[in-house]
């Protein structure tokens, strides 16, 4: 019997970037779900009722960035993995105050170095 899907979120304000984090990682074979900021992500995140089981996000975005989304998620789910991307460099023990257990990759990036670390964080 086949393994069911990961669900991973999405969170990015562009939608080009989104898009083909979508399918980079559909093709991996997760299950996708995208939200363009913060405040859409929590909404998903509550609506899915701890079935998402990573969230990948931007840390600059609109009404909502990354850190505050991770600040957010991890009271209602203190386990969840998150993998940040960014196009700023952030100090590793930054990324670990935020969100401990959680990875940073820097934009521009290959699909072999998203693949890599959501497998390392999956």
């Amino acid at each position: 019997m086949a393994q069911p899907r990961k669900t991973i979120l999405i969170v990015e304000d562009e939608e080009p970037v989104r898009s083909l984090l979508k399918v980079m990682l559909t093709e991996e074979g997760f299950e996708v779900v995208e939200a363009k900021d913060g405040t859409v992500a929590l909404n998903e995140l509550w609506k899915r009722k701890g079935k998402v089981a990573m969230l990948v996000t931007d840390i600059d975005m609109g009404r909502m960035g990354g850190i505050e989304l991770a600040e957010s998620a991890r009271l209602q789910y203190p386990t969840l993995p998150i993998l940040f991307v960014s196009g700023l460099p952030m100090p590793p023990e930054e990324v670990e105050r935020i969100a401990p257990g959680s990875v940073l990759i820097t934009k521009p990036f290959d699909v072999a170095t998203l693949v890599a670390a959501v497998r390392k964080l999956a």
